[in-house]
């Protein structure tokens, strides 16, 4: 299936925001400044890698880093590429490998909207490790080419 010429193309991360779908509490997932690119290609394959823009570790890599700070850099960061199908409200992310092995050759459902120069991708209500409920997550992106 031939992508949306609309979708294609490398986004830059602006913002990444999560909502506790019954207490309503929002909060700016990594920070005010997150890291990150989402690629979609023409083909039908898309790869992204998001991250907290304040991670930093006292050693000279993370290979060498303490167990802490490696368990605080996997935390505060995410990746996973694969093919993508888009669907009347958005795409859906066939992941082939992933930095979290549980999301490997699972699917991942996306609500998606463009708003000029802006991606918009939200989340279902889904399981997180920072609460005990489900959590809808929004993530704006910004394109870039």
């Amino acid at each position: 299936m031939a992508a949306d010429i609309s979708i294609i193309g490398t986004w830059r991360l602006i913002s990444m925001k999560s909502r506790d779908t019954i207490t309503g509490i929002e909060s700016n997932t990594w920070g005010e400044n997150p890291l990150g690119f989402i690629t979609y290609t023409a083909g039908g394959r898309m790869s992204a890698i998001l991250t907290n823009a304040n991670r930093s570790i006292t050693a000279d890599s993370a290979g060498s880093a303490s167990t802490e700070e490696q368990a605080m850099l996997f935390r505060n960061s995410f990746a996973y590429a694969g093919r993508y199908t888009l669907t009347s409200d958005g795409v859906i992310h066939h992941v082939d490998i992933a930095a979290d092995p549980t999301w490997m050759a699972k699917d991942q459902i996306r609500f998606t909207r463009i708003e000029g120069t802006k991606l918009i991708i939200s989340s279902p209500p889904i399981k997180s490790v920072t609460s005990q409920n489900p959590i809808e997550f929004s993530v704006v992106w910004e394109r870039i080419e």
